[in-house]
C-alpha cells in the first residue's frame, strides 16, 4: 500500500481503520479461546507491575522485557534449571535464588509449583510471577535422576514459535515527501531510502531447557529492504557443558564493570538485583542491533568451578571523522534510513575475546574477568575544542583490555557483594568498584547499600553497571534503599542516591553533583484492589548562563525534576479490570520560570476468564508547558514490545489493543490502534520525522503461531 494514497484517502482510511478494529472486537467473543493457567498472574499484569511498582516507565530495558517474555513463552522446567537461568528475573535477588535451587536440589523431583510455598524468602507476590517463567513437567519428575538427552529427543520434544510484526502508519514524515530527482541529486538526505513501513519477523525454538535456536530480522521505517539478520543455537547442561553458544549472544560476568550486554535494571529495581553477579554467557533473541556478541562462547562446569570463553567479531557503525583521524563516534540506534546513516554502517570491524572463572559454594562465590577489545579503525573523539573538550577521557585508540575481580558472600540475614574491575591502554588507564551490602533485618524489613567509583580514566567497552551514567565511567555515588512490608496490607519502597561526576560531561563544564530521592507506597487491602503513591526528585548540576548587564555569566545549577504520581487499579469484576492514574511534574533551573506538567488517564480491560482473549481500551489527557516537562507513562501493547510513552505539549491520547487466540494455544492475533491529537501544534517532529499535521494514527498488527 503506497504512503500516497494513505495521505490523500485519510478520512475514509480512518474509518475503514476504526470499523476493522471494532469488528475485531465484536467477534472476538465468538472465536476466544480458553486455556488453563497455573498461575493467576497473567504476563500484562507482570509488564504493567515492572513498569509502576518498579517506578521504570522511563527506564524500563525493552530488552529485557523481550528476553523476560521469550522465557514467560517457554518456561524452564524447575527439576532441570540452573541457578544462573533465574538471574533475569529482575524481581528476585540472589538469596532467593539460592534459596529456590538449594530446595530443588534437596527436594528432587518437584511435583507442583504450590511447593514455592514451602521457600521462606519467597513472598506471594514473588512465587506469582515466578510461575510465569517456571513449568512442572511430569516427564522430567520420571526422568530428573538420569534425563535422556539425545538430539533425536531434542528435536522431537521442541517448541516452535513464529512472530511477525507490522507497524502501519496512517499519515506522511516530511523523510518520505516526493521531491523532483535534480533536488535529490544535489540533496539526498532530504529523504529517506525505503518506505514507511516496520516489519518484524522472529522464529524461536525451545527444547527440555537443552537445546534453542532463534532467528530475528527486522526493517526499521524508512529503511530498504530486510537490514538487520541476528541468530543464534544454543546448547544447556548436557555433561559438563554448562552452556555453549554459536550466533549472536550477550554476556554478562560480575557486576557488569568488564562487561555486561544484558539489560541494566533500574535503581529500584537494583535493591533486589545487585547483588547477582555471573549470569553468564545467554543468547541474543531480541531485534536490537546493538550491544551484543557475535561468534561463539561456552561455559563448562567442574564441580565448584565454572570456566567460561568467548570470541566475537562483529562490524559496528561509526562516523568517520573529517581529518580522517578514525572514528569520531560510535552509532548504535541501528538506523540506516538516509543515504548518510547508510553510509556510517558497518565502517568499523570490533574484535572481542575473553574469559571467566568462577568458583562458589553454599556461602561464597569468587569471580575473575578478562576481556580485550580491538577496532579495525581506531577510535578518535573529537575533544579539541571548550565544547568538546568533555570527551577527553572518552574511549580512544585501537585497543583495549579490562579485569576484574567480584565477589558475594552471604553471612545469615547479611549479603556482600562486589566488583573492582581496572582498564589498561596507551591512554587511557584507571579503575572502578561497586560494593553493596544488603541486610534483611528481618522478614518484613530489608536495607541495601550501595557504593560506586568509577574513575574518569576508566574505559570499558562493554561495561554496564548500576549507576546515573550510561557508561562505567566518571562518577562516585552512594545509595541506600529500605523495603518493606511491615504494616498491614502497605509495601513501602525508597531510595536515596548522592552522585558526584568528577570529569565534565556535555552541557557540564566542571566537576558536578547530583541527587535523587524516590518515596512509593502501596495500598492493598484487598485483592480486588491498590493505590500506589510515588514522589521522586532528581537533581543535577548544568550549565546555567545568567544576563549581567552586558555580560554573560555562566555557571553550574541544579536542574531539579520533581514527580508525583498516584494509581489505581481496580479488578470490576472476574472479567474486567481498571488501571486509571494521575501524574504531574515540576522543572526548575536556575532561575528560569518553573515549568509544569500533568497527565491523567486510564485503561480498561476486559478479559475471557481463562485469560487468553483480552481487549484494552486506553486514554490520556496531558498538558505540559514544555519537552522538558513531559511525563512518562505506561500503555499496554504488542508481545515483546514495552509500551512507555513520555506525554508533552498538550494533547489526547488513546489506544485500543486487541488479543485474540485464532487456533487454541497456537495462533494468536493482536493488533493495537494509536491516536495521538495536540491541542496546541499544527505540526508534530522536526527534521525529517516532521508531520505536517496536529494529530497521527498508526496501527500494528502482530500474528504469534505457536507449534
Amino acid at each position: 500500500m503506497g504512503m500516497s494514497y494513505l495521505c490523500e484517502e485519510k478520512p475514509k482510511d480512518m474509518k475503514k481503520c476504526f470499523f476493522l478494529i471494532l469488528l475485531l472486537i465484536a467477534v472476538s467473543h465468538a472465536v476466544c479461546q480458553t486455556a488453563e493457567n497455573e498461575s493467576p498472574m497473567q504476563w500484562e499484569y507482570f509488564v504493567d507491575l515492572m513498569a509502576t511498582e518498579y517506578g521504570e516507565e522511563e527506564s524500563m530495558d525493552r530488552e529485557l522485557m523481550e528476553q523476560l517474555f521469550e522465557l514467560h513463552s517457554n518456561p524452564l522446567d524447575i527439576n532441570t534449571l540452573a541457578q544462573e537461568d533465574l538471574f533475569v528475573l529482575p524481581f528476585l535477588n540472589e538469596e532467593q535464588i539460592s534459596d529456590i535451587t538449594r530446595y530443588i536440589e534437596k527436594n528432587k523431583p518437584v511435583y507442583s509449583l504450590g511447593e514455592l510455598m514451602f521457600i521462606s524468602s519467597l513472598g506471594r507476590a514473588d512465587r506469582e510471577m515466578l510461575k510465569l517463567f517456571v513449568r512442572v513437567s511430569p516427564k522430567t519428575m520420571m526422568e530428573v535422576e538420569r534425563p535422556d538427552i539425545t538430539a533425536k529427543s531434542l528435536l522431537k520434544e521442541g517448541k516452535h514459535e513464529l512472530v511477525v510484526r507490522s507497524d502501519i502508519p496512517f499519515y506522511q514524515r516530511a523523510g518520505f515527501a516526493d521531491f523532483p530527482q535534480e533536488v535529490l541529486d544535489k540533496s539526498p538526505n532530504k529523504v529517506y531510502r525505503g518506505d514507511p513501513l516496520h516489519h518484524a519477523f522472529r522464529y524461536a525454538f525451545a527444547s527440555k531447557n537443552h537445546l534453542s535456536a532463534g532467528l530475528q530480522m527486522e526493517k526499521d521505517a524508512g529503511e530498504r529492504g530486510i537490514d538487520h539478520v541476528a541468530g543464534y543455537i544454543m546448547l544447556q547442561d548436557i555433561g559438563v557443558v554448562k552452556r555453549a553458544i554459536v550466533g549472536n549472544y550477550k554476556i554478562n560476568f560480575g557486576k557488569g564493570l568488564a562487561v555486561n550486554t544484558s539489560a541494566k535494571f533500574g535503581k529500584m529495581m537494583m535493591i533486589n538485583s545487585v547483588d547477582k553477579m555471573d549470569a553468564g554467557i545467554t543468547k541474543h533473541s531480541s531485534t536490537a542491533e546493538a550491544e551484543y556478541f557475535t561468534g561463539g562462547g561456552t561455559t563448562l562446569r567442574l564441580n565448584d568451578w565454572t570456566l567460561s570463553a568467548f570470541a566475537s567479531r562483529r562490524q559496528g557503525d561509526g562516523t568517520y571523522s573529517k581529518d580522517s583521524a578514525g572514528i569520531s563516534s560510535l552509532k548504535t540506534d541501528g538506523l540506516h534510513r538516509t543515504q548518510l546513516e547508510r553510509s556510517k554502517k558497518g565502517n568499523v570491524g570490533i574484535t572481542d575475546v575473553g574469559g571467566n572463572v568462577h568458583w562458589a559454594n553454599d556461602f561464597l562465590q569468587l569471580s575473575a574477568t578478562a576481556v580485550a577489545t580491538h577496532f579495525s579503525v581506531p577510535l578518535a573523539p573529537k575533544n579539541d575544542t571548550e565544547s568538546s573538550y568533555y570527551r577527553l577521557y572518552n574511549a580512544s585508540g585501537k585497543d583495549f583490555l579490562v579485569g576484574s575481580l567480584s565477589y558475594s558472600c552471604r553471612l545469615n540475614a547479611i549479603t556482600l557483594g562486589g566488583e573492582t574491575a581496572y582498564s589498561a591502554t596507551d591512554k587511557q588507564n584507571g579503575f572502578a568498584t561497586l560494593n553493596s551490602i544488603r541486610w534483611r533485618v528481618d522478614g518484613s524489613n530489608t536495607l541495601t547499600l550501595i557504593g560506586r567509583h568509577y574513575g574518569a580514566k576508566f574505559v570499558s567497552i562493554n561495561g554496564k553497571a548500576f549507576g546515573e551514567n550510561a557508561s562505567v565511567q566518571n562518577e562516585d555515588g552512594i545509595f541506600l534503599g529500605w523495603s518493606s512490608s511491615a504494616f498491614r496490607n502497605l509495601l513501602i519502597d525508597t531510595y536515596v542516591d548522592a552522585m558526584h561526576f568528577p570529569w565534565m560531561k556535555q552541557g557540564v563544564s566542571g566537576s558536578s553533583y547530583g541527587y535523587e530521592g524516590v518515596v512509593q507506597v502501596v495500598y492493598s487491602p484487598r485483592d480486588e484492589w491498590s493505590l500506589q503513591a510515588r514522589y521522586r526528585i532528581k537533581s543535577k548540576q548544568k550549565d546555567f548562563t545568567y544576563d549581567r548587564n552586558d555580560s554573560k555569566l555562566t555557571v553550574l545549577e541544579y536542574n531539579t525534576n520533581q514527580n508525583l504520581k498516584l494509581q489505581l487499579n481496580c479488578k470490576l469484576s472476574p472479567s474486567v479490570s481498571l488501571r486509571a492514574s494521575a501524574t504531574g511534574t515540576m522543572v526548575t533551573f536556575g532561575n528560569n520560570p518553573n515549568e509544569y506538567g500533568f497527565a491523567v488517564g486510564g485503561n480498561i480491560r476486559w478479559q475471557s476468564l481463562k485469560r487468553q482473549c483480552r481487549i484494552d481500551f486506553g486514554f490520556t489527557y496531558f498538558d505540559t508547558d514544555s519537552y522538558n516537562a513531559r511525563v512518562y507513562n505506561y500503555e499496554p501493547t504488542l508481545l515483546y514490545s514495552y509500551g512507555s510513552t513520555s506525554y508533552y505539549y498538550k494533547g489526547i491520547r488513546t489506544t485500543l489493543l486487541a488479543n485474540i487466540p485464532i487456533i487454541k494455544n497456537q495462533l494468536f492475533l493482536n493488533a493495537k490502534l494509536g491516536m495521538t491529537k495536540y491541542l496546541n501544534r499544527d505540526t508534530i517532529g522536526s527534521g525529517l520525522q516532521m508531520i505536517d499535521s496536529s494529530h497521527r494514527e498508526d496501527l500494528q498488527v502482530q500474528v504469534r503461531w505457536r507449534f
